[in-house]
C-alpha cells in the first residue's frame, strides 16, 4: 500500500473514532440540543481567535449555531501565530490518553484538508529525530518503542538513513535516530486565517480587536459577555483565549491555573525549497514552511544569546548554531524572531469542556493546541450543540479536576 493511502486510512479511521457520537450529558444539556435540532440555532461567542477559537468557531457554524469570535487583538496574534506548529502525537508517550488525543488531532487535519474551503498550509513529509548524547539518543529510541506498542508509524535510522531522508541537510558525525513518517506541520497563522474564511463562510461573524471585560451571569448560567463596545448575548460562552483564559475563568470563580514557557523562534525570508521534514537535531529544531521560511529553534525551543542580549543577537545566534545542519542559511535574512509566550495548563494536559460552578460556560485551553485543534473543535461542537459528553476528555482533561 502507498505511504498516501495509508495517511488517507489514517485519516478516516481516525476520524471516525474522534467524530463518532458520544453519550448523553446532563438533561438540561440534552435540552439545549433538543432546541438546536428543532431549528433554532444557539447563540454561542467564542472569545479568541487563536487557532482553538478558529477551530471552535468553525466547528459551531458548520453545525448551524450562530457564532460570533471575538479577538482583543486579531487572528493568531498571540501563541498561536508563534508556535513552531509541529503536528504529531510521538512526543506524548508519557500518557496513553494525551497520545491518543493528539493522534486524532493529526486525523482531523487530515479531515479538514479534505472539506471545502480556504486551503490549509499543511506538509505531511514526516519528522526525523537524533541525538549525539548516548543517554538522549536512548530515550528517543525509548520513546519510539512505546508509540509502536500503541501502532504509532515510526522507525529507527542510522546515519545514512537520515541523510538519505534529508537531503538538504548536513548530518555531522554517525548518529542514530527515528524517523516518524506520518507526521507534519502547519503555517499556524495562515491555518487559522483559513479557518475562519470557512467560518464565516457558513455564517460565522469575527470582531478584532474587541476586548472582554466581563462575562454576564444570570442565576447561576453565562448569558453572554461584556466588552467595551457594549453587551453581546449568548446561550454559550466558549473562552480559549490562551493566557487571557485564567483572568475570565477566574473571575467567576472557576479555577484555571496556567502557566507561561518562552519559545524562542527565528523566523528567516523565504528560501529556495530544500527541506520537507520536520527536523529535531542535536542542537536545533527546523522545518521549512509551505512559503519557503524556515522557522529555527534551540533545543528545547530555545536558546541563542546571554541575559540582556537584543532579539536580533539572539536570532544570530541560534542561526550560527543551526549553521551546523544548514550551512546554507548561515547568512540568511532573519525577518523575526519571536518569543512565544507558549501555555501550560498546571499539570501540563489540556483543559476542555463546561466548567463547573456556572452553567454553558466552555473552556478550551492547551498546549499542543494546533496538533489538538481540530478534534478539540469537533468534541467542543457536539457537547455544546448534541446535549453529548466525549469519553476520551474525562480521562484526566476536564476543568473540574481543578476545583
Amino acid at each position: 500500500m502507498e505511504r498516501r493511502q495509508v495517511l488517507q486510512l489514517l485519516a478516516a479511521s481516525a476520524s471516525a473514532l474522534a467524530f463518532a457520537p458520544a453519550r448523553p450529558a446532563s438533561a438540561a444539556a440534552a435540552t439545549a440540543a433538543t432546541a438546536a435540532a428543532g431549528g433554532q440555532p444557539r447563540k454561542v461567542v467564542v472569545i479568541g481567535a487563536g487557532i482553538l477559537g478558529a477551530a471552535i468557531g468553525y466547528e459551531l457554524s458548520k453545525r448551524g449555531a450562530e457564532v460570533t469570535i471575538l479577538d482583543r487583538a486579531g487572528p493568531a496574534a498571540a501563541t498561536t501565530g508563534d508556535s513552531f506548529a509541529y503536528l504529531n502525537a510521538s512526543t506524548k508517550a508519557s500518557s496513553r490518553p494525551y497520545y491518543t488525543l493528539n493522534w486524532l488531532g493529526m486525523a482531523g487535519w487530515h479531515a479538514w484538508q479534505n472539506e471545502p474551503g480556504a486551503p490549509l498550509p499543511l506538509k505531511w513529509a514526516g519528522s526525523v529525530y537524533w541525538r549525539d548524547d548516548a543517554a538522549k539518543a536512548r530515550q528517543v529510541a525509548e520513546t519510539l518503542a512505546t508509540v509502536r506498542g500503541w501502532g504509532y508509524a515510526g522507525q529507527p535510522v542510522d546515519a545514512a538513513q537520515i541523510r538519505r531522508l534529508l537531503p538538504g541537510v548536513t548530518v555531522p558525525g554517525a548518529p542514530t535516530g527515528t524517523f516518524y513518517p506520518e507526521e507534519g506541520s502547519v503555517d499556524p497563522a495562515e491555518a487559522v486565517r483559513a479557518l475562519l474564511e470557512r467560518a464565516q463562510q457558513h455564517g460565522a461573524t469575527v470582531r478584532y480587536p474587541v476586548e472582554v471585560t466581563s462575562l454576564i451571569v444570570e442565576d447561576s448560567q453565562v448569558r453572554g459577555v461584556r466588552t467595551k463596545d457594549g453587551e453581546l448575548r449568548a446561550d454559550t460562552v466558549v473562552i480559549a483565549a490562551g493566557h487571557g483564559s485564567q483572568a475570565l475563568a477566574e473571575s467567576l470563580g472557576v479555577a484555571l491555573p496556567l502557566t507561561a514557557s518562552t519559545g524562542i523562534l527565528v523566523h528567516t525570508a523565504p528560501q529556495p525549497h530544500f527541506l520537507d521534514k520536520v527536523v529535531f537535531a542535536s542542537h536545533n529544531t527546523f522545518r521549512q514552511k509551505v512559503d519557503g521560511r524556515v522557522v529555527i529553534s534551540g533545543s528545547g525551543h530555545e536558546g541563542g544569546g546571554g541575559p540582556g542580549s537584543s532579539p536580533e543577537e539572539i536570532g544570530r545566534g541560534i542561526l550560527a548554531s543551526a549553521a551546523q545542519y544548514l550551512p546554507q542559511l548561515r547568512d540568511a535574512e532573519i525577518e523575526r524572531v519571536s518569543f512565544g509566550q507558549r501555555v501550560l495548563p498546571g499539570d501540563s494536559f489540556p483543559i476542555v469542556g463546561f466548567a463547573p460552578k456556572v452553567s454553558q460556560l466552555y473552556v478550551a485551553v492547551s498546549h499542543s493546541g494546533v496538533t489538538l485543534a481540530p478534534v478539540i473543535g469537533r468534541w467542543a461542537a457536539t457537547e455544546i450543540l448534541d446535549g453529548a459528553r466525549v469519553d476520551l476528555l474525562d480521562e484526566g482533561f476536564r476543568p473540574d479536576r481543578f476545583a
